[in-house]
This record gives C-alpha cells, sequence and structure tokens, in this order.
C-alpha cells in the first residue's frame, strides 16, 4: 500500500519520502526544520489495523503546536471510528479511504491550497463554522459509531444528542425538538426506515428532517429510507469530510426551512393585522389556508377542520359568490354541525387564481336586501358623509360619526403594531344606540316625534350625559347614539343601563302624574369599537342598527350586546 501511494502521489508531482515505520516517520517530521526550505507540505499518515505504541506516538506529535498546521490524509483500510474521530478533532485533516487513494489529488490539494501561509492565513479559520443553532439526533446500537459521530458532530460545533434503541430515541424526539436525526440503518429491534416512518408520522416529532446510516451500499436499503421519508442515504465506510459535507447540506435546508416558517409565520401576521378572519381557496375551491383570526372567530380547535376540505362543503353548494367589492351574507355549515351567519367579502389573486374569504360572524340576523358596499376611502368626511346618506342617519350626527372614524382609525393602527387595547393611547371604545319611545295611554309605544315639549326634554337628558364633546348625538327621530370610552369591558354594560335609567326618569312637564309613573320605554344595542376595528364604519353601525331592529321586536326597556363574549369576564365563574 505504500509504494502504491508513494508511486501515485509522484505522479501527481509531489516529491515523496516513504516511511518504513512510524518510528521513522516522527524522526523525519522532527528533523524536517534542520535545514532551510525541506519542510513537508503534508503527510500521508497510513492508520494502524491494531494500537501501535509508535503511532499513537506520530499521531501526537502531529497535534502539537509546531505541527498542528500541517495538512495530514489518513488513509485507512476499513473506516474505522478512531480514525474517523481523529481527524475531526484536527484542523487540515481528512480520511480517505486506500481503494479510493485516486481522490487524493483534489484532496491533497483542496487541503494544501488551504494550509496557512502569509497569504491565506485567515482561509484556515473558515473551515469550521458555528452550527450551534442545529441540534442532531444520532440513534446507533453500536457504542463505539455512536461516540465517535457525536465527536465528529461536536467538534464541527453541532449540539448532539445520542440513542442506542428505538424507545430511547421516540422519548428523546418526544420532549427534544430536533432539527436532523441521524438513523442506522439495522438496529436491534429495528430498521432506520421504519423508526423514520414512525418520527415523521407523530405529531410531536413530526418536523425533524431524518437521514440513515448504513455499512452496505445496498439498492433496497436506499430505496427503503428514502421512501420513508428521509432526505438522504449516508454510508458509514465514506469519508468524514463527505459525511460532514451531507450533514452541512442537510443543516443548510434545515435553516432555509426555518426561515421560511418565520417568514410564513410573519405573513400570517399581518393578514391577521390588515385583513382579520380569512380563508383562503385555490381554483379548484379547496381550502388550503386558514388563519388563526378565521379559526377562533368559527370558534373551531384547529385548522386542520378545513384545510383540504371543498369550499363546497363550508359555504354554497356552488362555492363562493363572485369576487368583488360586495360583501356577500350566507350559511355556513361547519364540520361539526354547526350553522353561523357570516358576512364575506370574496377578491382573487389573479396570479394564481386562488380566492381569498375575509369575513366577519354575524351576531344578528342581516335582511336579504342589499348589503352596504365597502367603503374604501379613508377620508373621514368621504366615509362620515356617505354613511350618513346610506344609512339616512340625521345631518347633525356628522362630528359624532367623525369622532367615532377616528376611534377606530387608532384602534386599527395599535392592532398592526400589536398594541393592546385598554392603554391611555388606545382606549376601549363601545358604540351604543338608544331607542326612545313614549308610553300611549294604552300601553302602546309610539313615537315622540309629535310631541315636541317631551321631545327636547329627551334631548336635553340623553345629549348631556357626557361632557365629552361629539360623544352624544341624535342620530334620528328617536334614536340616540354614545360613544363610550371605558376602563374595562365590563362598564359598558353599567353604562347602558345607567343611560336607560336616565331616559326612563324623563316626566313630561305638564304630567300631573308621580315620579313613579313610567311615561317612557328604551331600548339599546351594545357594539366594541376597539374588538370590532377591523370592520368598515358603516358595517358597524348597520350591524348596531340591526340589533335595534331585533330588540325593538321584543319586551321594551332591554339591551341586547352583539359582542357578549366580551361581558363574560363581568360575572362570576359558575360550577358546572
Amino acid at each position: 500500500m505504500r509504494y502504491v501511494i508513494e508511486k501515485h502521489a509522484e505522479s501527481l508531482g509531489f516529491a515523496v519520502d516513504a516511511c518504513e515505520s512510524y518510528l521513522q516517520a516522527t524522526q523525519a517530521l522532527d528533523q524536517q526544520f534542520q535545514q532551510y526550505g525541506t519542510e513537508y507540505s503534508g503527510v500521508l499518515l497510513g492508520w494502524p489495523t491494531t494500537a501501535q505504541e509508535d503511532a499513537t506516538a506520530c499521531a501526537q506529535l502531529l497535534e502539537n503546536s509546531d505541527h498542528k498546521d500541517l495538512p495530514v490524509v489518513v488513509m485507512s483500510t476499513d473506516m474505522r471510528a478512531e480514525a474517523r474521530a481523529w481527524a475531526a478533532g484536527r484542523d487540515n485533516t481528512a480520511v480517505l479511504a486506500w481503494k479510493e487513494y485516486q481522490g487524493l489529488e483534489a484532496l491533497l490539494k483542496q487541503l494544501i491550497d488551504v494550509a496557512p501561509n502569509e497569504d491565506n492565513e485567515a482561509d484556515a479559520s473558515d473551515l469550521k463554522r458555528d452550527n450551534a443553532d442545529v441540534h442532531l439526533l444520532v440513534v446507533d446500537d453500536s457504542a463505539t459509531i455512536r461516540y465517535s459521530l457525536r465527536d465528529l458532530f461536536q467538534l464541527q460545533g453541532y449540539r448532539v444528542t445520542l440513542a442506542a434503541t428505538r424507545d430511547e430515541a421516540m422519548r428523546h424526539a418526544s420532549n427534544t425538538a430536533f432539527d436532523i436525526a441521524v438513523l442506522d440503518y439495522y438496529l436491534t429491534e429495528t430498521t432506520g426506515d421504519v423508526l423514520c416512518r414512525e418520527l415523521l408520522a407523530t405529531e410531536a416529532t413530526g418536523d425533524i428532517v431524518c437521514t440513515v446510516l448504513t455499512g452496505t451500499y445496498s439498492d433496497h436499503i436506499i430505496k427503503r429510507s428514502l421512501r420513508a421519508g428521509a432526505v438522504e442515504c449516508m454510508f458509514k465506510n465514506e469519508s468524514s469530510e463527505l459525511l460532514l459535507s451531507r450533514i452541512d447540506a442537510i443543516s443548510r435546508f434545515v435553516r432555509q426551512k426555518r426561515q421560511i416558517q418565520v417568514e410564513q409565520q410573519l405573513l400570517a401576521d399581518v393578514l391577521e393585522c390588515v385583513a382579520g378572519a380569512i380563508v383562503l381557496i385555490d381554483s379548484e375551491l379547496q381550502i388550503v389556508y386558514v388563519n388563526a383570526l378565521a379559526i377562533e372567530e368559527l370558534g373551531l380547535g384547529d385548522k386542520s377542520a378545513l384545510v383540504g376540505r371543498s369550499c363546497s362543503a363550508l359555504l354554497e353548494t356552488d362555492g363562493p359568490q363572485p369576487a368583488g367589492q360586495q360583501l356577500h351574507s350566507s350559511t355556513w355549515h361547519l364540520p361539526d354541525g354547526r350553522e353561523i351567519e357570516i358576512d364575506y367579502q370574496h377578491s382573487l389573486i389573479k396570479s394564481s387564481g386562488h380566492g381569498l374569504l375575509r369575513f366577519t360572524r354575524r351576531i344578528v340576523s342581516i335582511a336579504d336586501e342589499d348589503v352596504t358596499v365597502l367603503l374604501k376611502s379613508d377620508d373621514p368626511v368621504v366615509t362620515v358623509g356617505r354613511v350618513i346618506d346610506q344609512l339616512g342617519l340625521a345631518k347633525d350626527s356628522n362630528a359624532f360619526l367623525r369622532e367615532m372614524h377616528q376611534y377606530l382609525a387608532v384602534a386599527r393602527q395599535a392592532q398592526r403594531q400589536g398594541n393592546s387595547s385598554g392603554s391611555a393611547d388606545v382606549p376601549r371604545v363601545s358604540f351604543l344606540v338608544l331607542d326612545v319611545f313614549r308610553r300611549g295611554d294604552n300601553g302602546d309605544l309610539e313615537s315622540i316625534a309629535a310631541h315636541d315639549e317631551l321631545a327636547l326634554q329627551v334631548s336635553e337628558s340623553l345629549l348631556g350625559v357626557f361632557s365629552r364633546e361629539n360623544h352624544v348625538a341624535k342620530l334620528g327621530d328617536n334614536r340616540y347614539g354614545f360613544l363610550m370610552c371605558l376602563l374595562e369591558d365590563s362598564q359598558g354594560y353599567v353604562l347602558t343601563r345607567k343611560i336607560m335609567q336616565r331616559c326612563l326618569e324623563v316626566v313630561p312637564k305638564d304630567s300631573q302624574a308621580t315620579t313613579h309613573e313610567r311615561h317612557l320605554s328604551c331600548s339599546a344595542s351594545l357594539l366594541s369599537l376597539t374588538r370590532n376595528a377591523a370592520q368598515p364604519m358603516n358595517l358597524l353601525v348597520q350591524h348596531t342598527f340591526k340589533g335595534m331592529e331585533l330588540v325593538n321586536t321584543r319586551e321594551p326597556d332591554q339591551a341586547l350586546l352583539l359582542d357578549v363574549r366580551r361581558m363574560l369576564s363581568a360575572y362570576p365563574a359558575v360550577s358546572g
């Protein structure tokens, strides 16, 4: 072997000093500096098949400060773990099988080119990199191979955890988030492809990237490993450099995958801030994405209940209504059997043919007549004017709606920046609508518009509820609007009852009845603007008015909380 490698190195243009023993090699290394210009450019070191004292001394010499930068190629017959571990712990060192000696030229050129000198001293530090962000799980029933792989990978900066059995591997993987699993193919109780399939199929471990390590180059082993989901099949008899290159390539894939996941999460966060609850469907009307706000709005446990299902199973039989600016109303049928009322807007992504459904859950029923088109302008004058025209509000409500518009703008900006409501900059604001009626002699409710004196008394009382300018307005003949700034959500209900009570205490000036006799009745509809800030102002006003239609069909002097979920904290928990 020495003769063959000597002649091959000479054919490559190298001058070669061949040593017949490790002792002779040690002496040659010690004496190389005795004459100027006789330093060796590299060492071809045949690794002994059995432990030898002189070989150990020679290896130790190559590790000391005088020789640590000298390029070394370890020639090995069986690529034993000791040789690979020693090479992994030393810079400018590679392992090459004797039978692959023809690959020596490229290996020597690479090692000698990166050896430190005055011109490229900085290049030597580039041979290793920080891989602490990648955690490896090494599974092998051979302790020698386990520990040698651990040493090899740790010297390259990887974090490494070892397992000797299938059970130990599954236990580690279930408790720790690993990036890459290196699985021996022939384990005592199973095979690497079976373990790979089990790791990928288990929810707690499914994100791991699996590779299979085998000592036998066999087509059926490679095929079974790749079919099980492994991204690579590696071989125990290949060089440490090649093994590390494979792991390094997989690490780059892991980092890219991690970056994609970060970008996907960022995109999901942006969508939630800008678009609210959304469902993405492909050109075949299959649901491909549901964001977190949509899951919460629909009351589902996770997105798996919808992703992959046909859109027609959730929406109308023929799929969503045509894309455009129009707001559609529909009954959605959820997988758990529930039916909910939904308002949604369908937008088409032309580049991919996908459809984006931006929706909100309807708390009260909306009639079948045309629903107001979403407002696109952010100009408060234009927006307020259109709301007044569309909903037939009193012209005096202009300043009130401008104030509402400003609160919504602040809340939307806070949502984009991730700020919570309730702070000094982002107050909790609710929109209250109050309808006032006069009780007739027969007990029936009637409009008070014809009773000018009573109407003035009611207006004087209600318009003076808040000291803040433009926080109370008369929206119609019998209808009043209030913007309530709250410290706690539960205050909205308390204030609503107090305002209703104040209204009921108004008594006509010409009345001879006692103050305990009721002359007025009222009903109320309350909606949080802060929690629903993603919706356009005209839709929020319309929903609150629809709530008034609903409560006015019931008993008088009732209040409807359109987003009752926010009130739950005001009540004590009840067991059972």
